[in-house]
């Protein structure tokens, strides 16, 4: 597991920011209806058949595009900076580089301990035609990353005031990761969940150096093709139990 104290916090000296915590508990209770509610239309209105290979989009599709409507609202005169932030290249550059090692642990960790592949990865792409896996693999790769970056690591974050503290900095990226984890209820492995937690910690602290969710959403992308990848990679060369 990367530890994230690896990449660094510090941007010079922190200044700290008012803090209003009732505004920002305000907007956390609407991305929390949205983000779980919004499913609901497209798990109703999308036919069974169909979910196969649009559960992503039924699941976070229609969160995604309320979150980032929310954002845009919240951010009206600065929402293209508020979403690139001040820095991309090198925390994207760090990021990238610790999730490859994270999933390269968690390879060896399978491998090593015999681990079984988790039921939700074995049946990820089954049953489905060539055209049915691009499409749900083109909405892994998008849609979770962008509706689940704005809700864990802007929306949750933004309960802590980790702009003014470097002990609330590791208690907002500890606590979101911890979350985000814990609500990944689908996997059974503790090797995934450690995994998780992880790249939670490392998009957590991509969102705080870099000042935006570009870099936490790209990451969150990178992070859903090194699972494709891997989970093949393991399983064309038999190392699942």
């Amino acid at each position: 597991m990367i530890h994230p104290s690896a990449i660094p916090l510090q941007l010079s000296a922190p200044t700290p920011s008012p803090y209003r915590f009732l505004p920002r508990l305000g907007m956390f209770i609407l991305a929390t209806l949205v983000f779980f509610l919004a499913a609901v239309p497209g798990i109703l209105l999308i036919p069974a058949q169909m979910q196969a290979y649009l559960v992503f989009i039924s699941m976070e599709g229609l969160s995604m595009l309320l979150l980032l409507a929310l954002l845009l609202m919240q951010y009206r005169a600065g929402f293209s900076a508020a979403l690139r932030g001040h820095r991309v290249r090198t925390p994207l550059r760090i990021g990238a580089l610790c999730m490859f090692a994270a999933y390269a642990l968690c390879g060896v960790a399978v491998a090593t301990l015999g681990l079984p592949e988790e039921a939700f990865m074995t049946e990820l792409l089954a049953g489905l035609t060539t055209w049915q896996t691009l499409i749900k693999v083109a909405s892994l790769i998008v849609v979770p990353p962008i509706a689940e970056e704005l809700f864990f690591r802007h929306y949750l974050l933004r309960l802590f005031p980790y702009e003014n503290s470097q002990v609330w900095k590791w208690v907002a990226i500890i606590t979101s990761a911890a979350i985000f984890s814990g609500l990944h209820s689908q996997y059974g492995n503790a090797s995934t969940f450690a995994l998780i937690f992880a790249s939670g910690c490392i998009f957590a602290v991509a969102r705080i150096v870099s000042g935006g969710l570009l870099v936490p959403i790209a990451l969150h992308a990178l992070a859903e093709v090194f699972a494709i990848s891997l989970d093949t990679l393991l399983r064309l060369t038999g190392m699942y139990v």
